[in-house]
């Protein structure tokens, strides 16, 4: 255990009973570096403080809850960890209820004729990505369907990025030369 630890352990101990300067203490030491980790993912300065601001409250909320013997520094940067993730989460929730809404609303204001048009493109879509191969048509679900990124689908699959981006990249063209040509059939142009 090195000097820095030992100092930690001394501040919890403190913070554990109650201590408003080890919580200061702990604060300045740890402000600045959980605050540029959340500004990291998130890109955003006031998020990333109330990043921060959350997980103090909730350190000096839960002191009497945390291990004598436990890692601060663990604690913390685990804290603005999840923390930070929720966030994303919940603004990639928040995203797409505003795309469907938006879609939604444009979908009211076409014309019956725009719809069927709409729907014949939805169809041709939906046949086209049953011709793609298995891992092809599901790297393209994820992606659209689930709106996940090219590491997360990765993750997800235990593939490489590269190839989720090459898979990703093959199943547009293949799709985009469908539907064109669907559509140009149909239209006679």
């Amino acid at each position: 255990m090195g000097l820095d630890d030992e100092k930690d352990v001394v501040l919890l101990q403190k913070l554990r009973e109650g201590d408003e300067m080890s919580f200061r203490s702990i604060y300045l030491k740890y402000h600045s570096r959980m605050f540029r980790l959340a500004f990291k993912y998130l890109r955003n300065r006031p998020l990333a403080e109330d990043a921060v601001h959350e997980v103090f409250v909730s350190l000096w909320d839960n002191r009497k809850k945390l291990r004598a013997s436990g890692s601060l520094k663990g604690f913390l940067f685990t804290a603005i960890k999840n923390h930070v993730l929720n966030v994303i989460d919940e603004d990639k929730r928040r995203l797409k209820k505003h795309i469907k809404l938006s879609y939604e609303k444009k979908i009211d204001r076409f014309k019956t004729a725009n719809v069927i048009e709409l729907s014949k493109y939805r169809d041709i879509y939906k046949t086209d990505v049953e011709q793609l191969p298995e891992k092809r048509r599901e790297v393209l679900k994820l992606r659209t369907e689930e709106g996940l990124n090219n590491r997360e689908v990765a993750a997800y699959l235990d593939i490489s990025v590269h190839t989720v981006k090459s898979q990703y990249y093959k199943a547009s063209v293949f799709i985009k030369e469908y539907v064109h040509r669907k559509m140009t059939k149909e239209t006679g142009s």
